[in-house]
């Protein structure tokens, strides 16, 4: 009489066979949601340097002013990056985002927006996000002051606010002079050396994109 049915060891080979194919249906979601994820940053971040730059003039403040509450009300920011407080707003990696007025030594007025990301441990996923701002902001090459990444310590030549920063930075076009490093000139690996910049260094590391008002 034949047995009908399979054998335990005929099943123990289906079941690695549906393993495989779900480990690498798994990896090309992820893949996928990253890339969704990468795209839909870069539509956030350009829509908050354009409303940014739309603004840029029409402020009056005579001090620094945190300008994330006046974007919020004048309802520049996408609903979905607002959280709880109206002080920082979040892109889609969740990545921590202000905006600020800011008056420095020289009487010069500029707006600053920072992006708090972290790229102290050298993974794949926050230098691909880091890479993808940077790109970004090369969009906007000829109305940016400059790209800075930057970490507090006591090395460098940055400073501001009394504090002493260490940083590497890039110039918009109409202050790329004197053999300054432009930002529309970056190349890949400008971008991946800027990008690694901050590699082992935990204090307050953050990109910094600031235009002239």
């Amino acid at each position: 009489m034949q047995e009908k049915g399979r054998s335990m060891v005929e099943m123990l080979g289906v079941l690695a066979i549906i393993g495989v194919l779900s480990v690498g249906a798994i990896s090309g979601y992820s893949k996928a949601m990253f890339k969704y994820k990468l795209n839909k940053q870069a539509e956030q971040l350009s829509t908050l340097i354009n409303a940014g730059l739309r603004y840029a003039g029409t402020w009056n403040f005579t001090q620094n002013i945190n300008l994330v509450p006046y974007f919020i009300k004048l309802g520049e920011v996408p609903e979905n990056m607002i959280k709880d407080s109206s002080q920082y707003i979040y892109d889609v990696f969740n990545t921590r985002l202000g905006m600020g007025y800011t008056i420095n030594d020289e009487n010069q007025h500029y707006t600053q927006f920072y992006i708090m990301l972290d790229t102290s441990d050298d993974s794949d996923y926050s230098l691909s996000i880091c890479r993808n701002i940077v790109n970004i902001s090369k969009e906007f090459h000829a109305n940016l002051w400059k790209i800075s990444i930057l970490n507090q310590g006591s090395e460098g030549a940055l400073v501001g606010d009394g504090e002493t920063w260490d940083g590497k930075t890039y110039m918009g076009d109409a202050y790329c002079t004197g053999g300054s490093q432009c930002l529309k000139d970056m190349t890949m690996e400008d971008i991946d050396t800027f990008c690694r910049y901050n590699l082992d260094k935990t204090e307050d590391p953050h990109i910094k994109l600031v235009w002239m008002e």
